[in-house]
């Protein structure tokens, strides 16, 4: 070792940034081991109740993700974030890739959770209180990570590649999602009602839409923080970051108002006049959500888009919406008459 390296391993810099980057790493293992304890308290408590995988609303409550009990990805979740910064602590500290992809994900995490508690205010679900401790835990670890990083902006800067990775991922499946569930509604209302079991494969299929929609949102942020003043000049990432945003909301109606209720989109001569707020709101979301999820692809992969003004392009995509929305309600007056007339 030379005298240079010994000056700066003795410096009072050095050793104050060990002692914060192992506080942190220590804090990190910390909540991991809260989250632990309580996913083990929660996923034992599960036995003791009885859930219909054949049951919409049972879904809806939270007891899956993606047909997985949730408590066992929570204790999973936070067995590997335990593992990884126990051995950082050994070693003296993790890559800071490593760093950045726990970052993430543990933020996106914090969103799901913040999904799940707002489902847990609907009349249909009772609140958990496991959900707000696992959404504090999350974005404990982030604060923590994120204080970890030396240069959080280089960080992200110099993974760029893997966060477009996982920002394609999102996309590939909020778009999917979106394409395979426009089409299943119409298919599962060829008998013009939804049966509880489609009821239940819908519901998957939102779930991963809204996983797709979460992983968009934080690679985006990630993406944007790179190069704030570029990304804020470009009138096509400006209409995408609309279309997120149209998504966004269109999402939460989805799973907070329709997903409650889809077993009432019947279109059966008995219930033809019942729920139909529900079922003009369930033919406009499929619009919107299928309008917006390939908006927001083009925006992303077509770069000649570049040369079009932002205030241009948000009059052609509202125009988009307004005939996606006014054609959704076409088609169900449609399939009404159609029941009608067969009912004559």
């Amino acid at each position: 070792m030379n005298i240079v390296d010994k000056r700066l391993i003795e410096s009072p810099f050095y050793l104050h940034k060990l002692v914060f980057m192992s506080l942190n790493l220590l804090a990190i293992i910390v909540l991991s081991i809260i989250g632990l304890i309580i996913g083990f308290y929660a996923l034992n408590n599960r036995t003791r109740v009885k859930v219909k995988e054949d049951s919409p609303i049972d879904h809806i409550k939270g007891m899956y993700l993606l047909k997985i009990p949730y408590e066992k990805i929570v204790v999973g979740y936070f067995a590997l974030m335990f593992l990884a910064y126990s051995v950082g602590l050994i070693i003296g500290g993790n890559p800071e890739k490593l760093d950045l992809a726990w970052l993430l994900i543990s933020t996106c995490a914090f969103l799901l959770f913040i999904y799940k508690l707002g489902i847990s205010f609907s009349e249909k679900v009772e609140f958990k209180w496991p959900a707000l401790v696992y959404a504090l835990l999350n974005l404990g670890v982030a604060w923590f990570i994120f204080q970890k990083l030396d240069q959080p902006i280089e960080t992200l800067t110099n993974a760029i590649e893997y966060t477009l990775t996982f920002h394609l991922l999102g996309m590939v499946l909020g778009l999917g999602g979106t394409f395979i569930l426009d089409i299943l509604i119409f298919h599962f209302l060829r008998n013009f009602k939804i049966s509880k079991e489609e009821a239940v494969i819908m519901h998957l299929i939102s779930q991963l839409i809204i996983i797709g929609l979460i992983l968009l949102i934080v690679t985006g942020v990630a993406i944007w923080l790179t190069d704030i003043s570029s990304y804020l000049n470009s009138a096509r990432f400006m209409m995408k970051m609309t279309a997120v945003l149209v998504l966004t909301i269109n999402g939460l109606i989805l799973n907070f108002y329709m997903m409650p209720g889809i077993e009432k989109l019947s279109l059966t001569k008995e219930d033809i006049e019942k729920y139909q707020p529900l079922k003009r709101v369930a033919f406009a979301i499929g619009a919107v959500s299928m309008i917006s999820w390939f908006s927001a692809f083009f925006f992303a992969m077509i770069k000649d888009l570049e040369s079009f003004s932002y205030t241009p392009m948000l009059i052609v995509y509202m125009l988009l919406l307004i005939i996606g929305v006014g054609g959704s309600q076409m088609a169900k007056f449609k399939l009404e008459k159609e029941v009608k007339s067969n009912e004559d």
